[in-house]
């Protein structure tokens, strides 16, 4: 079992399709601009749309503070093109097929047996530097935070 990476740790790299295209590398994106992974269950769940839904109206924030939000999960790209087209939105999925990435971040769910070896809902915000800066981590699937204090968390780490 994989430990899980922490605030002031590199970021775990790796290199995925996403719904827009092929080769997205997380250390080179996060170069560019802070990258704010969303780890989430599944597209199409009332929880993971509805809370999408939230960040989607929201993204200009993230985009404002210079962070880039990339929601991730195993699903399908065809199953993210047919989510964020439902959520109204052009949002950039990566997709991660086996959930190879979210067991490298341990973004896996442990405590709750109905949907225990999911991906977990979680955030990492990776620095320019490849440096985990922030890190929220649900304790069961269904919980979510706010999006305004996923924001203010943001703006703490980044100044």
């Amino acid at each position: 079992m994989s430990s899980a990476p922490e605030v002031g740790d590199t970021a775990p790299d790796f290199t995925l399709d996403t719904t827009d295209r092929e080769a997205f590398n997380l250390h080179e994106e996060a170069a560019k601009d802070p990258v704010l992974l969303y780890f989430h269950v599944a597209a199409f769940g009332i929880n993971c749309t509805n809370f999408m839904a939230k960040l989607v109206e929201r993204v200009e924030e993230f985009e404002k503070r210079g962070v880039r939000l990339m929601p991730i999960n195993p699903d399908s790209k065809e199953t993210h093109i047919k989510w964020r087209e439902r959520l109204g939105s052009d949002l950039e999925h990566i997709i991660d097929e086996g959930q190879q990435v979210s067991r490298r971040y341990d973004a896996i769910v442990k405590a709750t047996s109905m949907v225990q070896g999911f991906t977990n809902r979680e955030f990492f915000l990776v620095g320019r530097d490849g440096i985990i800066l922030f890190k929220w981590k649900a304790d069961i699937p269904k919980q979510l935070p706010e999006v305004e204090d996923i924001l203010k968390s943001l703006d703490d780490v980044l100044g």
